[in-house]
């Protein structure tokens, strides 16, 4: 679609939600995932300057926090073999990865766990995909080493 079909769908779906009910995303400076990406009311283009999308495939999909998974990887740069989430026990076809995502260590909160995060991009053998993450590294003392779901590719 255009602009002009973009701007009059907007229009149509504000009208009708709210203007503040219809949300476009836009690029931040950031390569921790769920600061990198975020909501803006749409057709304003509040796209931070220099922010640009990352290199790396993302998930369409990126859930609203980290969930835990139990996983059985190799260490320390492995994929796991297979992994636990939500009840459910998926073995991994395929795998790409590591990514490593250092924590912006200048922004740290309070309650933030700051430990480094290497993600693989994982496929199960029914074809459904996930973007997985390791938190912490095995050859540093930092904290005990733990798994999390973070996304879903289409």
């Amino acid at each position: 679609a255009g602009t002009a079909e973009t701007a009059i769908l907007i229009d149509r779906l504000q009208a009708r939600l709210g203007r503040d009910a219809v949300l476009e995303f836009a690029c931040r400076e950031s390569h921790v995932p769920e600061r990198a990406v975020y909501g803006v009311r749409a057709g304003s283009r509040q796209q931070q300057s220099g922010a640009a999308p990352p290199l790396a495939p993302r998930p369409l999909l990126l859930l609203p926090r980290p969930e835990p998974i139990r996983a059985i990887a190799e260490v320390p740069d492995y994929p796991p073999h297979r992994f636990e989430w939500r009840r459910r026990t998926y073995s991994v076809a395929r795998a790409e990865g590591p990514e490593r995502i250092a924590v912006e260590w200048w922004r740290q909160e309070a309650d933030g766990d700051y430990r480094t995060r290497d993600y693989f991009r994982i496929e199960d053998p029914s074809g459904a995909r996930f973007w997985i993450f390791r938190l912490g590294l095995m050859e540093r003392p930092e904290g005990a080493v733990q798994w999390f779901m973070h996304g879903l590719f289409p």
